[in-house]
């Protein structure tokens, strides 16, 4: 996956083969979550990822709430019953920290 974050903006995070990971059914949807990492944070629903490119089986999320943005530094990616969940009931699939220094210029 990538994740695109303008610090306390927006959020874009894409994602590839999501549904040819081992054990991941039909009918299930890849929720995005975010949370301080460093206190391992309730998890705030960022949303359901979708399908963007059928020919390159790229997922995408797309997260604009600064307010929501502000209060997490780690998003990660689980597999939830058809429709999105509360809260997360799988192990993440997909994890990224955005505390890191930026890797560009």
């Amino acid at each position: 996956g990538r994740v695109f974050y303008t610090q306390g903006k927006s959020l874009v995070f894409y994602a590839f083969d999501l549904d040819h990971q081992l054990g991941v059914k039909d009918a299930v949807t890849f929720q995005a979550w975010g949370r301080k990492e460093i206190d391992q944070g309730k998890p705030v629903n960022l949303g359901i990822l979708f399908m963007d490119s059928v020919a390159n089986r790229r997922w995408v999320l797309r997260f604009d709430d600064a307010r929501q943005l502000e209060n997490i530094d780690a998003v990660f990616v689980t597999v939830e019953p058809r429709g999105g969940s509360r809260k997360p009931t799988t192990k993440p699939l997909l994890y990224a920290l955005l505390r890191k220094e930026a890797n560009h210029p």
